[in-house]
């Protein structure tokens, strides 16, 4: 929806909401100009505004770090913070895009969306390993796997479910650690990751590039996604219910069945025969990038449906029949989205 003010126009998301948890409140508000990347901006109950120092690409990234930050800190730990580094901190970012001060660049959104480097890769694997004292915590290819799933899926999934698995953790954000700045550090490598693996389904065509090991054998080296795949699974099991009408298409289960064979444990009764010998599970593997591709656009229109019914809710519920309508025709909207005439 598109708010006009005298001197230029602020264009808010309609992922922007109110989130509440443990009995407290926080707006989660999402906006841009029609020239920048999105602004993220979180204002508590105390009337205290928290603004993120750099811009984010899609507005979906900044709702998704919003939930983050405020999930591992506590929601009331969140508040208490902002509100004592209020007097001291100005929202300098904000104020300089509505005077049009600066002008962004992509740097800080292409670092936070960069692939991880092969150094961090094995710091992040060097951590799931020998940092986490859990021996079901994932591993590097599994935890790939497992944002895969979550990435792409028919439904977003709130972080507060999916990271503590990561961990082997049934409630925790978290593992224990040594510092706050190492908590960020891995977190921020985890985020890194996941933010790749949805740019990468953003481009047209998009880019997969899964992460898997090449095992070595007498007789070769063969590529072995058993253990991403074995992610992927845990992925879908997060809301394996949302996932049926995939399972229920004929396609969609030629798509999946490479993923299954190599990562459920009961998946067919052939399951055995198909997976016994390194090639065959290469074989496998390597049909992987493609169910990717498929099992993504599957569920595109899907999740494109419950963004434009969330954002039709919005209008429901916030805006008067005599203010203009925030689809941006002009008119008011009791004559435009919200006149049972109009279809928008």
């Amino acid at each position: 929806m598109l708010h006009m003010t005298d001197d230029f126009d602020i264009i808010h998301s309609p992922l922007e909401q109110t989130y509440s948890a443990d009995g407290h409140n926080v707006d989660i508000q999402i906006y841009r100009t029609p020239d920048t990347h999105w602004v993220l901006e979180v204002v508590d109950e105390r009337g205290t505004s928290t603004v993120w120092d750099h811009l984010f690409e899609t507005d979906k990234q900044a709702l998704e770090e919003a939930l983050m930050r405020i999930n591992t800190e506590g929601i009331g730990n969140f508040i208490t913070k902002a509100h004592n580094g209020a007097q001291a901190a100005e929202p300098a970012l904000l104020k300089a895009l509505e005077q049009g001060k600066i002008q962004p660049t992509n740097q800080d959104v292409q670092d936070m969306m960069a692939p991880l480097s092969d150094e961090e890769l094995d710091e992040l694997d060097q951590f799931l390993l020998y940092g986490v004292d859990n021996d079901e915590a994932m591993t590097l290819e599994t935890l790939d796997g497992y944002l895969h799933a979550i990435a792409m899926g028919p439904q977003t999934i709130m972080h507060s479910q999916w990271l503590p698995k990561i961990w082997g953790e049934d409630i925790a954000m978290m593992p224990p650690m040594d510092s706050i700045d190492q908590l960020n550090h891995i977190m921020g490598l985890v985020m890194r990751l996941y933010n790749s693996i949805i740019h990468g389904f953003e481009h047209k065509p998009p880019l997969v590039a899964p992460y898997w090991d090449i095992c070595e054998y007498d007789i070769g080296q063969f590529e072995d996604a058993q253990g991403w795949a074995h992610g992927f699974t845990e992925g879908v099991a997060l809301n394996r219910a949302a996932w049926k009408p995939l399972f229920d298409n004929a396609k969609g289960q030629q798509w999946y069945r490479p993923i299954g064979l190599l990562g459920e444990e009961s998946f067919s009764a052939d399951q055995d025969e198909l997976t016994q010998t390194p090639a065959q599970r290469e074989q496998l593997a390597q049909q992987i990038e493609d169910s990717l591709v498929n099992i993504h656009a599957f569920w595109l229109p899907l999740r494109e449906a419950i963004h434009e019914r969330e954002t039709s809710q919005r209008f429901r519920n916030k805006v008067g029949r005599n203010e203009p309508c925030p689809c941006g025709s002009g008119k008011k909207f009791k004559k435009c989205c919200g006149s049972a005439a109009e279809l928008h």
